[in-house]
């Protein structure tokens, strides 16, 4: 392609790549929200245009430490959205980071799905250590993290899914006229077209808002009342409804029977995991090795609470326990006190 067609595709790539460079920086202000909504929606090749940047980020961000994506970023640019908005840069990382998923062996289970109308009563679970991705009749494209149970149910006017556990990450395709709904903790997520991440585990809800918008809602019991100011015939009173609408870049989190609190996150630390790794930035070793335990029937075991207070950054592989316990005492993080098929046991490091 060349001439004008050609200049037009790589002004529209430029103008993508710097809408997901806003989008992701998490200031995104509720006007310039509804500019990119209405961007996107003007013409089918501007979601197409931006998804081909979202799907060049996360390869790289896969593979970014591997020698072969290493060497490429030496010749990158001082502008990297510039790079990114460069269509052969695109399918050259991308390209670059299937032959290495290919090479490590890596595979990923696709559950799909496609009645011919709306979501009928389907459910959907991965195991310890598994994903998979659900491609749902109406567009949505959901990511089921590791120990996760999903069910849809059939509605005419909404689009329901519950998550009764675990993490999924959902990409809602447009459509104003039935919402999308996930139902999880005894709350609502709310959307119509967006990308969001939902995490249902051990007493916490979470919601983080990669883009667009969500509504989450909540019931909330009244004030309790004495036993004698409430008439024994007297009935219940009605339970009202606790609303918030989120920006992308920010992310919800409630304790069981807590209200919530909402701040700016970093969307793609939380998210890393739909792209095979695990980032940590100095957390503590306790908390990292919970997270990496979700992954593995082997788990890893703290012995001793110092080593569980020591900060912890990197990027690991979700499940590969053997892999980050020898990372750890090759740096002196802690030792191996004890190695077997249940599991790592990790203790004071030795003196270097």
């Amino acid at each position: 392609m060349t001439g004008p067609a050609q200049s037009e595709m790589q002004d529209l790539d430029q103008i993508a790549a710097r809408w997901y460079s806003r989008a992701r920086s998490g200031a995104m202000s509720a006007e310039e929200q509804k500019t990119f909504e209405a961007w996107l929606d003007a013409d089918p090749q501007h979601r197409a245009a931006y998804d081909a940047i979202d799907l060049a980020w996360g390869a790289l961000g896969l593979v970014r430490d591997h020698p072969r994506v290493m060497a490429m970023r030496e010749t990158l640019p001082p502008e990297p959205n510039r790079f990114f908005a460069r269509p052969w840069a695109r399918r050259a990382v991308a390209a670059c980071a299937a032959a290495v998923i290919a090479g490590a062996g890596l595979s990923a289970a696709w559950l799909v799905w496609r009645p011919n109308d709306e979501l009928a009563n389907q459910a959907f679970r991965t195991g310890v250590g598994q994903k998979a991705t659900v491609n749902l009749p109406d567009g949505t494209e959901v990511t089921l993290n590791t120990g996760t149970v999903l069910r849809t149910r059939a509605d005419p006017d909404r689009r329901m899914v519950y998550l009764d556990e675990g993490q999924a990450f959902f990409r809602v395709a447009h459509d104003k006229a039935h919402p999308f709904i996930v139902h999880a903790a005894g709350r609502t997520v709310t959307a119509i077209g967006t990308a969001f991440d939902v995490r249902v585990d051990r007493g916490r809800f979470s919601v983080t808002l990669v883009e667009g918008k969500v509504r989450v809602e909540q019931p909330v019991a009244p004030a309790r009342l004495t036993a004698a100011a409430v008439a024994p015939a007297q009935t219940a009173p009605a339970r009202s409804i606790q609303s918030t609408d989120m920006v992308a870049g920010s992310e919800l989190v409630a304790a069981a029977d807590q209200q919530w609190t909402i701040a700016p996150t970093d969307v793609v630390k939380v998210t890393s995991w739909v792209h095979d790794q695990l980032i940590f930035e100095r957390e503590p070793l306790s908390q990292v090795a919970e997270e990496m335990n979700r992954y593995s029937v082997r788990k890893i075991v703290i012995a001793d609470a110092r080593v569980g207070r020591t900060l912890v950054s990197g990027n690991f592989r979700p499940g590969d326990v053997e892999s980050f316990a020898r990372a750890l005492e090759a740096y002196h993080y802690a030792s191996i006190s004890a190695d077997t098929p249940e599991g790592i046991e990790l203790s004071q490091a030795t003196a270097k």
